[in-house]
Parts: C-alpha cells; structure tokens; sequence
C-alpha cells in the first residue's frame, strides 16, 4: 500500500492481507500515510521461503526457455510506469512469454510472475495472455486464487479481454500448471475487492483490534501486535481458546486472561454457543497461566483419566 499523489495504490497482497486481518490493512494505511514507521521484521525461516520461491520461479522460466518459448524479462520490481509501458509493448508485439510483467488499471497493480500468450483473440491482435503464478505450496490456497484473480482482471483491462484462465505452477509436478477458471472466482473477486475499497473510504471505519489470525506467523506487524496483546492481557493468550469463547466470556465482565481466570466455578451462566464445559476448561487453562505468570514457574496439572477417552482409548 502506498500512498501517490493523493491516491493510495493498492496491489495483491494488500487485498489478501485484509481479508486475512483486517487491523493489518489499518497499520498499513497509516504507514504510507506518514502516521507510523514500517516495522523491521526478519525471519530467517521466511527469507529460505522466500529465496527458494526465487529459485523456483527461475527454473520455471528456464524451462519455458529450454521449451523453445521467446521469453523477455520486465525489469525492475516496482509498478512504475516504464515498467507498465514495457509490458503493454510487450503484450502488443505478441512476445510469448512475458516474466515480471507489470499490469495497473486505476489505484490497482501487480507483477504477475509470467504472462504466457494463447492463441484467442483480443485487442492485441489474434492473442491474449493468461497468468502463471509460481508457488512453492503443495495446495493451492485462497489467497493465491484471489491472487490471480488480480492479476487477470488487470489483465483483462490491458487486453480488452478477460482470459479464461490462471495457472499456478508448483513444485513437484513437472511444471504442469494447475488450471482455474478465472469465471468460477471472479464474483467473490469482484465482493472482496469492493468491501476493501469500501473500508478504506470510510470516514469513520470501526476500530480494529490485533485479534491473532493464521496471517500472523508471516506478518511484518507480528511483534507490535504480539506485544499489543499482552500489554492488554488479552484472552486470545489463553491456549486452545476460541474467538466464540472470548466474546461470551466479555460478555459476561471477563474481558481479560486474569478476569477469565478469576470467574467462580462453576460458572453462573450458560454459554450461548458451546457446552459448559469448554468453558470450564478455558476458565481453567486461564487460571493455570495466571498463576505460572505470577509465579514465574513453570507450571501444569495433570487431568483426570477418563475411560474411553484421549489416550485411554489406546489398546494396552
């Protein structure tokens, strides 16, 4: 997200990374807004990630190369308008494949890791492009998908067509892209897209809490949020519990690890969703917590066996 002449541009990842946390796209308005600093956040584990998606994307490209394909390389990593330009001409001059392509249409742009040109016609001429994504997962995931969804509407823009497909190459097969139907997502495309703008147009948009998501184990924003949720003493601290769970438990005055853990048992009242005992078992696990935090000693208790239950369903 960055913010240009007025205009915050908006790429991918900012579209995948509100819809994954919502705080996330706040922290990073604010950034290109000049209101807080980029974190500096490294993970050793991401970086060899990273690097072997670099590598990768560079066999993949290699091979289309090795398969006879005229191949041209879109320098640079930004989305600047030398860059957009040099795709657009590209495009036009029908080149096979086009690796790094840059693609913009109003606030919106993407480097698509490979435009490959098929034989349907479209403003360009008797071609078109679709889009190839290499990642290094074994599944695709929604992300991704939303992703390429992006990318082929850009696309689309560049082209005057909307091409039927996008591809995603992974290792371990070969090269054969796994294909999707640019058709099939392109409704929920269009929905997320549209609630992201909405958010960011708001004058008085709700405020957003760092609540813990999958995201977060990638997040640059991780120890700020981390650090956010323990000043508070946040119940999302507490092992195993849910994000159901917390809102019952603050609706009921305990809005705090401690609160939770200082709650009588048995409880007063009976949850709205879940069993009694769930709650039991989170009132508990707070409390274990608390008193180790207090202590700063390590601290666990064993639960009753239970016949027929956990591991005394194993044989003996």
């Amino acid at each position: 997200m960055q913010l240009v002449a007025g205009e915050l541009r908006l790429s991918a990842s900012d579209l995948v990374g509100h819809l994954s946390c919502h705080h996330l796209s706040v922290l990073d308005r604010a950034v290109a807004e000049g209101q807080l600093a980029k974190p500096t956040y490294w993970d050793p584990q991401l970086e060899v990630l990273r690097e072997r998606g670099a590598v990768h994307e560079r066999n993949f490209v290699q091979h289309l190369i090795d398969s006879g394909l005229e191949t041209t390389q879109i320098d640079g990593v930004d989305i600047s308008d030398a860059a957009v330009a040099a795709t657009l001409r590209s495009m036009a001059a029908g080149t096979e494949v086009i690796v790094q392509g840059a693609l913009r249409h109003g606030r919106w742009g993407g480097r698509a890791d490979i435009l490959r040109r098929v034989e349907k016609p479209s403003n360009l001429g008797a071609w078109s492009y679709e889009v190839l994504d290499t990642k290094l997962a074994r599944e695709t995931k929604a992300g991704t998908v939303l992703q390429l969804c992006l990318y082929s509407d850009l696309l689309e823009r560049a082209q005057g067509l909307a091409p039927d497909h996008m591809h995603v190459v992974a290792p371990w097969s070969d090269f054969v892209p796994q294909t999707f139907r640019f058709a099939d997502y392109a409704a929920y495309y269009r929905q997320a897209k549209r609630r992201f703008e909405q958010s960011l147009e708001q004058e008085d948009a709700p405020a957003t809490y760092p609540d813990p998501t999958a995201h977060c184990d990638i997040c640059r924003w991780y120890d700020a949020c981390d650090h956010k949720r323990r000043e508070d003493d946040h119940p999302s601290l507490i092992a195993s519990v849910t994000k159901v769970q917390i809102n019952e438990f603050a609706q009921h005055g305990a809005a705090t690890m401690a609160g939770i853990a200082a709650l009588a048992l048995p409880l007063p009242w009976r949850p709205e969703r879940g069993s009694v005992g769930s709650y039991h078992r989170v009132r508990e696990q707070a409390r274990v917590q608390v008193e180790a935090r207090e202590t700063g000693e390590r601290k666990f208790e064993m639960l009753e066996i239970e016949p027929g239950f956990g591991l005394a369903r194993l044989p003996e």
